[in-house]
C-alpha cells in the first residue's frame, strides 16, 4: 500500500553525522546530499513503488525492480545510522547495478532511537524480510532468493535476523537465500541488554551465501578506532566459524565508513562481486 507524501518526509538535517559534521572524519552530510540526487536519476530509469511493511511510518520499503521480470532474486537493504538516523531513500541509488543485473533491490527503514528501542528495529526488519517475501512475486521476485543485507546498523540487524534465534524471525515465510553484513558492530557491550542483541554471542546458523565485509581501515567518528569495524566484522567471523557455518570475509583497504557501504553498489569493488555471487548463486 502506498504512503502519503508526509510519511515519506526525507530530512537528514537533524542526524547527528549532519548536525555536527566535525565528529566524523566523512562527509555525511555530503554523502546524503549527494544519495538525493542519484536517487532521482536511478528512480527515473528503474520501474520502482514506494510501498510499506508495517503501520508505523518508519516502515517504509522503496522497491526498485527490472521491468517484467519474473523469479529474480531480491536484495533487501537496511541502512546504517547507530540505529539512531538513516532513512530508506538515501541508499534507493545503490539499487541501479542490481536491478541492471537482473535482482530486485528493496531498501527498507526501521524504527529508530531513541523514540524506539534496538530490539524493537530487529523486530522491523524481521517483519520486513517477511513482507519482502510474501510481497516479492509482485515485483517479479522470487521468495526462495531473498537476500538480507546492510551496513552499519543495517548489518547488525541484518546478522540478528538470518544468524540468531531471534524470535520475531522465527516464523519467516522461507529461509533466507544469503546474508551480506557490512561494517556492522557484531558485539554491543556487556550488560545483559546489550549482550541480548550482541550477534556474535548467539550465532547459531547462518545462510549458506554469508559475506561480512570491513575496512581495514575504517574511519567514521573520531571518538572511536578505525579498526573498530574490522575488529567487530572478524567476531562475527569466528563465531559463525563456531557453529561451522560457512561465509567469506571482504576486507575493503583504505576506505572510510561511506565507502564501505557505497562499495555495495561498486561493481567494480571485490564487496560487489562477493555479494553477487551470494545473490545470484
Amino acid at each position: 500500500m502506498p504512503l502519503p507524501d508526509e510519511a515519506r518526509a526525507i530530512d537528514s538535517s537533524d542526524f547527528a553525522s549532519c548536525a555536527h559534521p566535525e565528529d566524523y572524519h566523512p562527509d555525511w552530510r555530503g554523502f546524503y546530499r549527494s544519495a538525493l540526487a542519484a536517487r532521482q536519476r536511478v528512480r527515473a530509469r528503474v520501474p520502482h513503488a514506494d510501498e510499506r511493511y508495517g503501520p508505523h511510518p518508519y516502515h517504509l520499503a522503496d522497491v526498485l525492480h527490472p521491468d517484467g521480470a519474473s523469479g529474480c532474486p531480491v536484495v533487501v537493504y537496511f541502512h546504517g545510522g547507530r540505529w539512531r538516523e538513516g532513512h530508506p531513500a538515501f541508499y534507493d541509488h545503490f539499487a541501479l547495478p542490481w536491478v541492471e543485473a537482473g535482482a530486485v533491490f528493496i531498501s527498507c527503514g526501521y524504527r529508530l532511537e531513541p523514540d524506539h528501542t534496538i530490539p524493537e528495529a530487529v523486530d522491523d526488519a524481521a517483519r520486513a524480510v517477511a513482507w519482502v517475501q510474501q510481497a516479492a512475486p509482485r515485483y517479479g521476485g522470487d521468495p526462495r532468493r531473498v537476500v538480507v543485507a546492510g551496513h552499519s546498523a543495517g548489518a547488525h540487524l541484518t546478522a540478528m535476523v538470518t544468524m540468531t534465534d531471534w524470535p520475531a524471525a522465527a516464523d519467516l515465510p522461507f529461509p533466507v537465500a544469503g546474508a551480506v553484513c557490512m561494517s556492522g558492530v557484531a558485539d554491543l557491550g556487556d550488560t545483559r541488554e546489550l549482550a541480548r542483541i550482541s550477534p556474535a554471542r548467539h550465532v547459531t546458523r547462518a545462510p549458506g551465501r554469508t559475506v561480512v565485509s570491513f575496512g581495514v581501515p575504517e574511519p567514521n567518528r573520531k571518538d572511536q578506532s578505525d579498526d573498530l569495524f574490522a575488529d567487530q566484522g572478524r567476531r562475527l567471523l569466528r563465531a559463525l566459524d563456531a557453529v561451522g557455518a560457512r561465509s567469506a570475509a571482504v576486507e575493503l583497504p583504505d576506505t572510510d565508513h561511506i565507502g564501505s557501504a557505497a562499495a555495495f553498489a561498486d561493481p567494480g569493488s571485490p564487496l560487489f562481486a562477493a555479494a553477487r555471487a551470494v545473490v545470484f548463486g
